[in-house]
């Protein structure tokens, strides 16, 4: 497991140091794209706009659901090929996302295209590939690791609350048992 999360680090890492290394130039105009700033058309930009954000969440939600699909507790080797599809999945539809953000800018140095640019790169950090992610992944859930002697005191906490739950209904039942010692409670002479 460890030799996945180093690998998907490494991707992750080396994925963002490119993209980030490929914005600096465009934003000094060290590409040589277009240097004279080409103008986009309307309908252009507003299909990379849409694109960036029905990917997204789409990436992102994607990537949760087809983990929770694994069933668990998966076997190890399972667990990390499931896990590292998904993973490069979500990075590399990002990455596509980022770059195509990242030439549109280079080339009609449109602002809407950097700060499209600048929101993936924060949405990376939500990306992250984690061992805890990967190991959960192998472990059995909260219910099924109930051992035996938990069994025992749950059993025990339900009997004395049981006890508890019927002196409680032969209170409220038995109103000889039940004085209420309140002032309008009281019999007076002459009433």
């Amino acid at each position: 497991m460890e030799k996945a999360i180093r690998l998907l680090r490494g991707h992750f890492y080396g994925n963002i140091i490119l993209l980030a290394a490929i914005f600096l130039l465009a934003i000094c105009n060290m590409i040589p794209l277009f240097m004279d700033g080409q103008a986009i058309s309307v309908t252009a930009e507003r299909y990379a706009i849409m694109i960036t954000i029905i990917a997204i969440p789409a990436s992102l939600k994607l990537f949760a659901h087809l983990l929770k699909k694994i069933p668990r507790p998966a076997d190890i080797r399972t667990a990390t090929d499931k896990y590292k599809n998904t993973s490069f999945l979500r990075l590399y539809t990002l990455s596509t996302v980022t770059l195509m953000h990242i030439i549109l800018f280079a080339i009609s140095r449109n602002m809407n295209f950097f700060w499209f640019t600048v929101v993936l790169f924060i949405v990376f950090f939500f990306c992250k590939p984690s061992y805890p992610e990967l190991e959960n992944l192998t472990e059995t859930t909260g219910e099924q690791e109930i051992t035996e002697e938990e069994q025992v005191e749950a059993g025990q906490e339900k009997t004395e609350s049981g006890k508890i739950e019927e002196q409680l209904k032969e209170t409220y039942n038995n109103p000889e048992l039940t004085q209420y010692n309140y002032p309008e409670n009281e019999q007076v002479a002459g009433k």
